[in-house]
């Protein structure tokens, strides 16, 4: 459950901005997680994000928000790492290529994807748990599908 909540968060961090401990606490009740306050400031140190200042819309008012641990790193990393760590199985198909992960890491996946950007792919849609990535030519789905394949994904399908 531990492993699944903290998932979750880095998914949440990654897709929209959160500001405060307890922003955290309700956007994971509203996945269906049980967490208080003190849960999450737990897993925020053990996931080691960093609390950053962003600017407010009014400008008068200091706000911060989480971000993921090693932000600068390169693109190709965080690629790997989420990949490695999220995709369940690959499968291609004309110019699509379809992604599984676990509930709620889809968005983090596809976001890694696009950031990557490499350039035999035009683009991904990010589900909850499946990501259809969008290949330029036909004759590279193959050659693109390895590369996920050989990113150390979960599933060979």
């Amino acid at each position: 459950m531990k492993e699944r909540r903290q998932r979750a968060i880095l998914t949440l961090v990654a897709t929209r901005p959160v500001h405060s401990q307890e922003e955290l606490v309700a956007l994971l009740a509203a996945q269906g997680f049980d967490a208080v306050q003190a849960t999450v400031s737990r897993d925020i140190k053990e996931l080691g994000l960093a609390k950053v200042p962003v600017k407010s819309e009014r400008g008068d008012e200091a706000l911060f928000k989480y971000v993921l641990p090693n932000a600068t790193v390169q693109y190709a990393s965080r690629l790997h790492r989420v990949v490695s760590e999220l995709v369940l199985s690959v499968e291609g198909s004309a110019n699509l290529i379809v992604l599984k992960t676990p509930p709620g890491s889809a968005m983090m996946v596809a976001s890694a994807i696009d950031d990557a950007g490499w350039p035999e792919m035009m683009g991904t849609i990010g589900g909850d748990d499946t990501i259809l990535v969008i290949v330029r030519d036909a004759k590279t789905t193959s050659m693109v599908v390895q590369r996920f394949r050989d990113l150390g994904t979960g599933g060979a399908a």
